[in-house]
């Protein structure tokens, strides 16, 4: 399951959300993966569940501009 939003920029960004375990540090994230500049890190936040299912669904529910506000807060995956 995957979204596509438009940044400020009106760079194409794919959110997606992956995760491991739950309650571990790998637990569920949502990625931003910029579709327009490929060259640019994937970024990411925690999501506040630890669990996969429930951050898809968060993700679903949210409004461009939410999904929007989080892509700014979020960190680059190194």
């Amino acid at each position: 399951m995957s979204r596509k939003i438009s940044d400020d920029n009106f760079l194409e960004w794919e959110v997606y959300v992956s995760g491991g375990q739950p309650d571990s540090v790998e637990a569920a994230r949502i990625f931003f993966y910029c579709l327009d500049a490929p060259m640019n890190p994937a970024r990411f936040v925690r999501h506040e569940s630890g669990n996969v299912a429930q951050a898809e669904a968060a993700v679903l529910d949210m409004s461009d501009e939410q999904l929007r506000e989080l892509l700014a807060e979020a960190i680059v995956n190194e």
